[in-house]
């Protein structure tokens, strides 16, 4: 529940950031020339500490609102978003303290391997059982000699999680490099 809220967040932070970009765009000139040269964190503080112009420009006063607006929304996006990772990572700390100690794995790669898992860790005994969860064993499209590249692909096998196929690469990057010692 706290990745997917999570990843709600940060998608959804990632819109506001590109409604906030697109409005500057159509802002008057003066107002664009002043805030897109700053950086994505100063044009947030920028933008979040507009005042209204009262200049009795509606387009203006509509930017200018429309911008403020959108800056206090990523800022707050933020704020969810680093509030729901501690939180994950608080519940991955109590379920797999390990986890979050070997190399290459992170917070979100965590909650992904032990949602892959689910309630039947045992499925995960070998490496190939955990490639076939992940999708990424090699089990051929069709079952013909074709010599033609779509016959050549792969496919999902039955029961695959469609978040894990990039969770088992950052498992063999973490596994491709020793321990520092």
């Amino acid at each position: 529940m706290l990745r997917l809220a999570k990843n709600s967040a940060v998608k959804a932070r990632t819109q506001a950031l590109n409604q906030l970009k697109s409005v500057l765009v159509n802002a008057l000139s003066a107002l664009r020339e002043e805030l897109e040269p700053l950086s994505n964190s100063r044009l947030l503080r920028r933008c979040a500490e507009l005042a209204d112009t009262r200049e009795g420009n509606p387009a203006a006063d509509t930017a200018v609102f429309t911008l403020r607006l959108l800056a206090q929304c990523v800022v707050q996006l933020r704020h969810e978003a680093t509030e729901l990772e501690r939180r994950m990572t608080i519940a991955i700390r109590a379920t797999a303290p390990s986890l979050l100690e070997q190399l290459g794995m992170g917070p979100d790669s965590a909650a992904a391997l032990l949602i892959t898992a689910g309630d039947n860790p045992e499925r995960l005994g070998s490496e190939a059982s955990f490639a076939a969860l992940c999708g990424v064993s090699p089990v051929e499209k069709s079952s013909g000699k074709s010599t033609t590249p779509s016959a050549q692909s792969r496919r999902r096998q039955a029961g695959q999680r469609r978040t894990a196929p990039h969770r088992g690469h950052a498992h063999e990057t973490r596994r491709a490099y020793p321990p520092l010692p």
